[in-house]
C-alpha cells in the first residue's frame, strides 16, 4: 500500500510540472499561443489619441476594430481578419532584432505590412507600435492585443 502511495504521489508530482512545461516561455511560443484580438488602439500624426478601445468604440463605426483578429503560425505564416468580419489575409511573420521587433510582410495590406516594436508579450496583451503612412500622411500607433475568447 505504501508504494502506491509514493507512485501515486510521484505521478502527480510529474504531472503537475508536464503542466508547467506546457506554459509559453519565449515570445514565439507567446505569439503562437493564441489568435489575439485589438484591444486599443491609439495614434499620433495624422490621427491623434485613443482611436480604437473595445467597448467603447461604436460598433461599425469606421474605427471599430472589434472583428479584428491576428493568428500567427509556427510555419511561419500568420492570418489576419479585417474589421467587417468578412476578409482575410494571409503573409509572412518573424521576429527579428532579438526578437525585439516583429515583421509582417506579404499581407497587401499596408496597415499589418512592415516592422513594429515589440513593447509587451506576455500570455494575457500584445502592444506593439509603428508607423505607417495613411493618406500621404504618417501615423505612429500603439496596438494593445489580447487574446480573443
Amino acid at each position: 500500500m505504501r508504494y502506491i502511495y509514493i507512485l501515486l504521489s510521484l505521478s502527480m508530482l510529474f504531472a503537475c510540472q508536464t503542466d508547467a512545461n506546457l506554459e509559453p516561455k519565449t515570445k514565439t511560443e507567446i505569439l503562437l499561443s493564441t489568435t489575439w484580438q485589438i484591444q486599443e488602439i491609439t495614434a499620433s500624426g495624422y490621427l491623434n489619441g485613443t482611436v480604437y478601445q473595445r467597448g467603447r468604440t461604436a460598433e461599425g463605426s469606421q474605427y471599430d476594430m472589434s472583428k479584428v483578429r491576428l493568428t500567427f503560425y509556427a510555419n511561419g505564416t500568420c492570418l489576419a481578419i479585417d474589421n467587417t468580419g468578412n476578409n482575410t489575409a494571409s503573409g509572412k511573420w518573424k521576429l527579428i532584432n532579438n526578437d525585439s521587433q516583429l515583421q509582417i510582410s506579404e499581407t497587401n495590406y499596408f496597415v499589418l505590412d512592415g516592422i513594429g516594436e515589440i513593447n509587451s508579450l506576455l500570455k494575457t496583451e500584445f502592444v506593439f507600435s509603428g508607423t505607417r503612412n495613411y493618406k500621404s500622411a504618417y501615423v505612429n500607433a500603439s496596438v494593445k492585443m489580447v487574446p480573443a475568447p
